[in-house]
């Protein structure tokens, strides 16, 4: 989020340059708006870090991810 709207670039994000224009363009033309997701509520950690039941289970409605199928009994 900081970087979106810092116009400074630094050694340490130099291989997001590419990416952090086109984003910066974006937001400038008022066509994206960033803001702060809370880490409590980022969706993609079910995808990526081992998470409670009850805490999958909301996150997978929040994707609006369903089974395929009937579930088995």
């Amino acid at each position: 989020v900081l970087l979106a709207h810092n116009p400074i670039l630094h050694t340490r994000t130099k291989h997001m340059e590419i990416d952090l224009f086109f984003v910066r363009e974006k937001v400038a033309a008022k066509q994206l708006t960033i803001v702060h997701i809370p880490g409590t509520d980022q969706c993609a950690d079910i995808l990526t870090k081992p998470v409670s039941t009850a805490k999958f289970l909301l996150m997978r409605d929040k994707l609006n991810v369903h089974l395929n199928q009937p579930h088995c009994a």
